[in-house]
């Protein structure tokens, strides 16, 4: 099956509860296509996402990812960075707001398909996937 992506309307719906506007700094922590990036962007916010999937940042080719998606548009193409939210933390921080909304679609596990990112070596030992 195929994961679930929110609809062009779902994600309007979304950066419109975020009050996300013109000037706005918004985040995706779980990027995946980048809908609700290119939705913020349309409302005029600059846009940064991150996913733990590098094949998902890359795309299936130059003409098929989500800064070509961007460039469709005519918008700015948002900062995407890998990263695993669930153990780096760094994009946040307690004392002083970095972003002024954060838009996501969570992942849901095995159902949306979800996967690990690295490699098993013989010994058990996970590998990360490597950085182009």
């Amino acid at each position: 099956p195929t994961p679930p992506i929110p609809s062009s309307e779902l994600s309007l719906i979304m950066t419109n509860l975020a009050k996300v506007q013109k000037g706005s700094f918004a985040f995706d922590p779980f990027v995946g296509t980048g809908s609700i990036l290119l939705t913020a962007a349309l409302r005029g916010a600059q846009t940064f996402g991150t996913d733990i999937d590098l094949r998902v940042l890359r795309g299936r080719n130059p003409n098929e990812n989500i800064v070509s998606n961007f460039q469709q548009y005519g918008l700015p193409p948002p900062e995407l960075v890998r990263s695993d939210n669930s153990i780096y933390h760094r994009h946040f921080r307690k004392h002083l707001p970095l972003f002024d909304a954060i838009v996501t679609d969570p992942p849901y596990g095995i159902r949306a398909g979800a996967r690990k990112s690295g490699s098993r070596r013989g010994d058990g030992e996970v590998r990360p996937v490597l950085e182009e």
